[in-house]
Order: structure tokens, then sequence, then C-alpha cells
């Protein structure tokens, strides 16, 4: 009887997950559709009508007819901002039924359908063509079809068709999606449409079964679960934990705009959602609506130039449905929080290492760094705006942190298998940021090579070819990982190219001239290295919030650099400080101090130069892309906080760097959020210019009048 129980428990999951996948449920809406139209009699001349309307307010498509004169109707088809086509005069006979045959794409383009919607239109009435002709179509939520009706609004057509409409079995269509199913259409449309839910719920119905049966072979794997266990192993960890926690609750304030709603809706905040779609199709290419300005064309299909690793992870999300197009606000906060864990991961590895004598780093050190990394650094200021670009970056910070984990640990333990963690995680960090997946991918690299080194000069024993050809073949593969997004741009534009601008959209030949129609010029590296390390481009003024991105560093200072966007920059130095400081001098010292630091932080700042000088050659500068040095920072820094030089002095000075970060990165977050940044709503933008407005009332109300 015991050894049915899990093989029931997975029947039941199965069975479960499906009863919540059929609950409201309605399959896409494929192929030609045959319904029943009677026309209003006598036909309403001069006016327009609906017969299909798909999508949301702002986001639709219409099929309407509209009546020219008492005999006489044309179809029309429009797509919200591109328009469509009209059909010639059609004669019909109102109030006698006729047979309307209606191929409309966007019926079938919901997410999660495993099928490609055709663009398609074809109408046909009593057997005569009257459309057929590819659109331009939206997609649409799966209860997002309304029959006879209009509740979007728009200048296409009036709210309601006053004539009938039915469905091929004779039922009156009047409503949306739901109208047109029968519960056996849903069920036999999941089994087709819902083959992703299916095996995806088969698959975690095997997986609970396999678990319990393990559990039940060794109820010891359970011990690990217990509360008790559990709030024992965290203990030690409470400062981390209240810190991130608190950081994060900041974070979420911030990206929400102080709402808090995590699943909103984001202007350029879809891509994903769709790149995972077409994934589940097999396809690369995305619609245009979920690109903008954005959208690079390739042979009439539409590609971003985006990574696919944070499409990978909604995957679950788009296959069930589940909030799309809305996941970018939670998918931010979800990767920032992993990043102060990786960071921690880190202090500790760094603090055992050199400090073996010690259980971990001092609860002060992990609070400064982990408010540094979390307040005070860019991985902050991304949450300004929860779009692609910061969604992108974000992402990848967070696997590039933990790829260098990794691949520390395979420094510091070869005979392990970190290496494999490594390059897992480097790789998706390439597919999410491609210079951050360089700098993870370099730092593994560099470890196989030192590694090599050992083995190559180590006394030739019984297993030293087989450790050097290891050694070579972790290194190889870590350049594979890199050419990976090299690769996926190949199978996309035809060029390992991954930025490919003569095929973006905002790119016309003019302005293409200036820069070559490249991305990368070596004239560029000293504009971008006095961008991100020299200069200073911070100024006080008087308004709140006081401090501010500026001035721009004047271009005669490069003649030879060929730049596209070339925007202002808080250089490490003073945007990071405390950062940056641990990274650079205090690693310099644990270095000279203490041999045990040597390996990892010379394995850091070489594997840092590679995407310095990628950043650098670029055509565009801005503050986001300062994030890409934060893996850097938070690997570097970690080993700088963890050597035991800090002193009275040394630890005030290091709180006070830590402070300024913190408020810099605060007022250049909020102003850029309320005052630059394209996207967020309206009343955001207001409200910040109240803010400034009454908090500089505040002040002046206060000074002195003058004499």
């Amino acid at each position: 009887m015991n050894r049915l129980l899990p093989g029931c428990a997975g029947l039941a999951t199965f069975l479960l997950l499906a009863v919540v996948c059929l609950w409201d449920y309605s399959p896409p809406i494929a192929g030609p559709q045959t319904l029943g139209v009677t026309f209003p009699s006598p036909l309403p001349v001069g006016t327009s009508e609906p017969l299909i309307v798909t999508g949301q307010t702002g986001a639709a498509d219409y099929l309407f007819v509209r009546y020219v004169d008492a005999h006489t109707v044309t179809f029309g088809y429009d797509s919200w901002g591109h328009g469509g086509p009209t059909s010639p005069p059609v004669a019909v006979t109102p109030g006698r039924p006729s047979v309307l045959e209606v191929q409309l794409p966007s019926l079938a383009a919901i997410p999660g359908s495993p099928d490609p919607p055709a663009d398609l239109l074809r109408v046909t009435l009593d057997g005569h063509p009257v459309l057929a002709t590819p659109v331009r179509f939206l997609s649409r939520r799966p209860q997002h079809a309304f029959f006879a009706r209009n509740p979007l609004g728009g200048t296409s057509c009036g709210p309601t068709f006053r004539g009938q409409l039915r469905h091929a079995d004779g039922r009156p269509l009047l409503g949306d999606a739901r109208v047109y199913f029968t519960r056996t259409d849903r069920l036999r449309g999941w089994l087709w449409f819902g083959r992703w839910q299916l095996l995806t719920g088969l698959l975690l119905g095997a997986a609970v079964t396999w678990t319990l049966r393990r559990l039940s072979v060794s109820p010891s794997l359970l011990l690990p679960l217990s509360p008790s266990r559990l709030l024992s192993s965290l203990r030690p960890h409470r400062a981390f934990l209240l810190t991130a926690g608190l950081c994060s609750v900041a974070f979420a304030a911030m990206i929400t705009q102080g709402t808090f709603r995590l699943l909103v809706p984001e202007s350029f905040g879809n891509f994903y959602d769709f790149q995972a779609l077409s994934l589940l199709q097999g396809r690369l290419d995305v619609p245009e609506e979920s690109l903008q300005g954005e959208a690079f064309v390739y042979a009439g299909k539409i590609y971003g130039y985006f990574g696919l690793t944070p499409a990978l992870l909604r995957l679950p999300f788009v296959i069930f449905g589940l909030a799309f197009g809305e996941l970018s606000r939670a998918a931010m906060l979800l990767y920032y929080a992993a990043t102060l864990v990786g960071a921690y991961r880190l202090l500790l590895d760094a603090s055992r290492l050199l400090r073996p004598d010690r259980a971990g780093p001092a609860t002060w050190q992990t609070v400064l760094f982990t408010v540094h990394v979390g307040l005070g650094s860019t991985v902050f200021f991304l949450g300004s705006r929860a779009y692609i670009y910061h969604e992108a970056i974000l992402c990848g910070i967070m696997f590039a942190v933990f790829s260098c984990w990794c691949s520390l640990r395979h420094l510091a333990h070869p005979a392990g298998r970190w290496w494999l963690g490594a390059l897992l995680l480097g790789t998706l960090s390439v597919h999410a940021r491609p210079p951050t997946g360089l700098f993870a991918l370099t730092v593994l690299g560099c470890v196989a090579a030192a590694h090599l080194l050992r083995a190559w000069s180590a006394p030739k024993i019984i297993h030293h070819q087989s450790k050097i050809i290891n050694h070579l073949a972790i290194g190889a593969l870590s350049v594979l990982g890199v050419l990976s997004f090299n690769a996926l741009s190949y199978a996309k534009f035809r060029t390992i190219e991954g930025c490919p601008l003569r095929l973006n959209v905002q790119y016309s030949p003019a302005r293409l001239a200036p820069i070559d129609s490249k991305q990368f010029h070596a004239a560029n590296i000293p504009y971008g290295l006095a961008s991100y390390f020299t200069h200073p481009t911070l100024e006080f003024r008087s308004g709140f919030p006081w401090l501010y991105l500026g001035p721009w560093i004047p271009p005669k200072a490069f003649p030879s650099a060929k730049l596209d966007l070339p925007d202002r920059t808080a250089a490490l130095p003073y945007g990071m400080t405390g950062l940056f400081v641990l990274a650079t001098v205090a690693g310099a010292w644990a270095c000279r101090h203490f041999p045990a630091a040597r390996p990892p932080l010379f394995t850091l700042w070489a594997a840092a130069l590679p995407v310095t000088l990628a950043l650098s050659a670029a055509i565009a500068t801005a503050e986001r892309y300062t994030g890409d040095f934060v893996p850097w920072l938070i690997c570097a820094g970690a080993f700088g906080l963890a050597a035991p030089l800090w002193g009275r002095l040394a630890t005030t000075a290091l709180a006070l760097a830590t402070l300024w970060a913190c408020l810099l990165t605060f007022a250049l977050t909020l102003h850029y959020q309320g005052a630059i940044v394209w996207g967020v709503p309206a009343d955001v933008t207001q409200n910040y210019h109240l803010l400034r407005a009454r908090v500089d009332g505040f002040f002046s109300d206060r000074r002195p009048p003058a004499p």
C-alpha cells in the first residue's frame, strides 16, 4: 500500500493542475471559422458595426461591417495604430441569414499557444470571397475576443452589431470568448493547444512521485526541512536577512513608485513574454508590438537584440497564461534580492579564507556591504524604471555574481564540480546582458588558466596529463559560453554581430555614417575610461534632491571618438565609492599582507579588463551601463572588506563612503525616475515635481531674511 502512495500523490498533483488550467480556459480560435450572420433590417446606412473585436483598448483589432446603402455593405479591418483593408461593396439582403466564414489572425494570437498564428485575413460571405490579404495584428488575452459587440472603443465601429451573429451550431454569439466554446470544446482545445501545460503537469506529477519515493527510502532527508533546524541554520545570518529585507522593501517601493504593485503592465516591458511565447512556438522572431523602436528587421521578420535568459525564466508563466506582460517588476525584485544573497555568499567565503579563525564576517561588515550593494550601487538605480533595458542588466548582474562565486569555489577546490555551475550561470548571464556574462566567464577562464599553470609546473605524477586536459576543456567551454551569444545572433540575423545596427529601425544611413555602422571603436576607449573612471560627472544644485549628473564631458577633449549616444554617468570612484575602494585599494592591501587573497583578486582584476575595454569602446555610455561593473566590484570588494585591516578610522571612512554612495544613488534614481526616463505614469512625474516644490519650499521658508 505504501508503494502506491507516491504514485497516487503524483496523479493527484497532475489532476489538480489540470483542473486549475481548465477552470477558465479558452483555447485559441485558429483557422477559418464558419458563422451565421443576419444583417439588420433595414440597414442603418452610414454607420459601422462590429462583427469581431479582439484585444484591449489601445491594442485592438476590429473586423466590422459598414452599411453603404439599403442593400450594400463593405467589410473592413482595422488594427489599432496601423489601419487595414476595406472590401469592395457587397450586396446583401437585410433580415436573411447568410454564411460568413472568417479567418482572423488575432483570434489565434493568445499567450501560451504553441502554434504561431498566420497573418492572413480571409472573409467570405455565402461562399464568395470578400477579403483575403495579409494584415498586421495584435495579441490578445484568452477571454478578449468579443463577438457582435465592441467594448474597447476606438473609431472603427460602434458598440454593438444590431443584426445577429451565430455559431456554426446555431448558438447566438454575443459576448467574449466564453460564449464561443462549449465545455467539450474547451477540453478538446486544451488537449491540443494546451499541450505544454499537459506536459508540464505530467513532469510535475512524476517529480512528486519520485520525491516521495526517495523520502520513503531515506526519511533522514526530511530532517533539514524541520522548522527547528531551519531556524537554527538561519540564526547566524540574521544581520544579513534583516538588512537585505529592508533593502528589498526600499527597492520594491522605488520600482513600483510607492504602490508595491508588482504585477502591472509596463510600457516596453512585455518583450520577454513574447520571446518566451515565440520559443514555445519554435521561433526567435517576435511581434512588432513587443519591441517598439528597438525592432531589428531581417528577412521580413522582427527580432530583438536582447538575450534569451529572462524569456526562459518566463516560460512557466507563459505556458500557464499567468500575468502575461506584467512580470517585469516582480522579476527585477527577485533578481535584486538574489544579487544581495550572492554578494553575501561571496563575503562569507572571502571572510573564511582570510580569517579562518572566525566563523564569518563581523556584523558591521555584513550590514555595510549589503547596504552598499543594495542601496549604494547601480543595482538600486536600475529600480528607477521596470523596463527591458534595466531588467536585462539586473538579470545579468545576478547570474554573474553567482557564476563568480562558483568560479572562486572552483579556484579553491579544483577537484569539485563548481565549474559546471560557473559555466551554466555565466552563460545565462551572457544571454541576459553580454558584458556581465563576459566578465563571469572570463573569471572562469582565468581560474582554469591558473589551475593549468599549477598543473603544468607541478611534478610529473600519474594524473598530470588528465588534469591539464580538464583545465583546457574548462577554458575552452568558457570561451564557447561567450560565443554562444554570437551564435544566437547568427541564428537571428545571419551575422555574428550581437547588435547589427544597420538592421535596427532607428538607424538610418545618415546616423550610421559617423560611427561606420559599428558598435565598438578603439578610438572610443579614452572617452569611455574617462566616463566610467575619472570624469567627475556630478554637480550640486540648490534644488532637491541636490545631487545631479553633470556636466558633460566636452567632445573636443576626445576628437577622434565615434559616439552615438554619449550619456552622462557617475564614474565608479564617485558613484560607488565604498565598493570601488574595497575592490581596489583595500584589495591591494589584502594582496600584500595575505597571500591567500592573491589568487582570487588577481583573477578578478584580470577578468575585469575585457569587459572594461568593451564598455569603453562602445558608441554609447549611460548610467545604467555602470551596472556592468557591479559583479567585479562585488566580488573584489568582498575580499577587500574581509581583510582584517579595519581600525576605527578606516571603518568610519568606509561607513561615510557607504552613506555617500547611498545618498547619491537615491538622488540620481529619484530624479531619473521623476524627470528623465520615459514610460513612467504621468502621476509619478507630477508627484516628483510636487515633492521637489515642497522640500524646496520647506527649506526656503526657514532661511533668514536678507538684510
